[in-house]
């Protein structure tokens, strides 16, 4: 819950440029292999960003749950990519972030299929 509010905040009161050293490196991504290794951690991660949109009193959007499941990671030592895409609907268009460790995606995947990815940082 910590991690997501600093994100927050961030995302409200900083410029973009600011945030994107989170990111990581632009046109990169991790390897999208099986790690059973890191398995259970990155499902712990998975369950603590879910656990923090159902009860956190802020909004936690897809690109806001993107950045603290990157900062999770970094901390563990683990790899992850954040994907950037966008879909084109009904005159405008609609963004959305997600989030992958390895062969397992953590945050934002069940809405990846019906987005183009733009950019991607690991």
């Amino acid at each position: 819950l910590v991690i997501s509010a600093g994100v927050k905040f961030t995302l409200i009161f900083l410029p973009f440029k600011k945030v994107l050293g989170w990111l990581g490196k632009a046109g990169l991504e991790t390897a999208n292999q099986e790690d059973i290794c890191s398995l259970q951690l990155r499902k712990d991660i998975k369950t603590a960003i879910m656990l923090c949109d159902k009860y956190s009193v802020w909004k936690t959007e897809c690109y806001t749950q993107a950045l603290t499941g990157k900062i999770l990671l970094k901390n563990l030592k683990l790899p992850g990519t954040i994907y950037i895409g966008f879909n084109f609907e009904k005159e405008a268009y609609k963004g959305h972030a997600w989030l992958r460790s390895y062969d397992l995606t953590l945050t934002g995947g069940e809405d990846s299929e019906n987005y183009r990815f733009q950019y991607v940082f690991s």
